[in-house]
């Protein structure tokens, strides 16, 4: 099968932003609801919770990968407490892309906890090399449902690490060395993945906070 490049897709909808009620179908079945807090692990609150569309959708390898994220496995995080600004995971394969539309439609519908602003997907690879046209096509139609897409690679390397033992991704830190061991610093694309996350995420927390100033204006 001939296989198709895939690239990082942005949609022009703000981040959070649902459609319309009636325009897209439910899925049948819904995740389930986290009620506690999400865990604070580092030094800061959480700013975003991973949330997987499937098991084995690498939640806790993500969330271990960027000190700002909690891992809120396959339940919405429906505490206020703590963060509800919410990136889908999921493999980048039919199965995974099949699960990541059903929890973004869910969310679409209504039906997540008051409060969650899905405000991206995170695609990773289920395979080394390219990925077979079958699944590009699909990832675009999947893409449509999200205002972020952003996709992490195959690495070999996590297979014989621990979770704890892995690097972590800080915001505002420079670039990790090209080759460095997943001990020693994250991935480049998790590194830049991280940075464009909370670089949309800030954006949008901006915008929103000017829009408030501007509606307390007489």
């Amino acid at each position: 099968m001939m296989a198709a490049p895939l690239h990082v897709h942005e949609n022009h909808r703000d981040l959070g932003h649902r459609l319309e009620l009636g325009t897209i179908t439910a899925p049948e079945q819904v995740a389930p609801v986290r009620e506690m807090p999400l865990p604070t692990t580092g030094a800061h609150p959480p700013l975003f919770a991973v949330l997987g569309a499937h098991g084995g959708a690498g939640t806790s390898t993500l969330a271990r990968w960027w000190a700002p994220a909690a891992d809120t496995g396959l339940a919405w995080p429906a505490s206020p407490r703590t963060t509800q600004d919410v990136i889908v995971a999921a493999r980048l394969c039919m199965p995974g892309l099949t699960a990541a539309a059903e929890r973004l439609r869910e969310w679409h519908a209504g039906l997540a906890p008051d409060g969650v602003d899905v405000i991206g997907l995170v695609l990773t690879a289920a395979r080394p090399g390219k990925v077979p046209s079958a699944v590009a096509r699909y990832h675009g139609v999947v893409a449509e449902l999200v205002a972020h897409v952003y996709q992490i690679g195959w690495h070999d390397e996590l297979v014989v690490c621990e979770l704890s033992e892995l690097a972590q991704f800080l915001p505002f830190e420079p670039p990790p060395p090209r080759r460095s061991r997943l001990r020693a610093a994250v991935p480049a694309d998790v590194h830049r993945t991280g940075t464009q996350i909370i670089t949309h995420l800030a954006a949008a927390r901006s915008k929103a906070a000017a829009q408030q100033d501007s509606e307390k204006e007489p």
